[in-house]
């Protein structure tokens, strides 16, 4: 299994991401879109009901960024 994607943004960086979402779905490029704005990280309540419906693993593996949970609930979330 990857890694879960913990990374930190500043506010510059999230919106440098948000740009290149926006320009990709201008560009028809909807999958990839998708796949870059779920590296930006989801409020801690929101990735809790995603784990409990999807469970942790899929969240891993399509990359959702997972740190404002471990913040949040603390590095044993990824273990529960």
């Amino acid at each position: 299994m990857p890694e879960p994607n913990l990374k930190h943004f500043s506010e510059e960086e999230r919106k440098l991401v948000v740009q290149q979402v926006m320009a990709l779905i201008d560009e028809g490029k909807d999958d990839e879109a998708d796949a870059l704005h779920r590296t930006l990280p989801l409020p801690a309540e929101y990735l809790q009901t995603l784990k409990e419906h999807m469970g942790l693993e899929a969240l891993i593996e399509k990359g959702v960024n997972l740190s404002t949970a471990v913040e949040k609930y603390g590095e044993n979330w990824l273990a529960s």
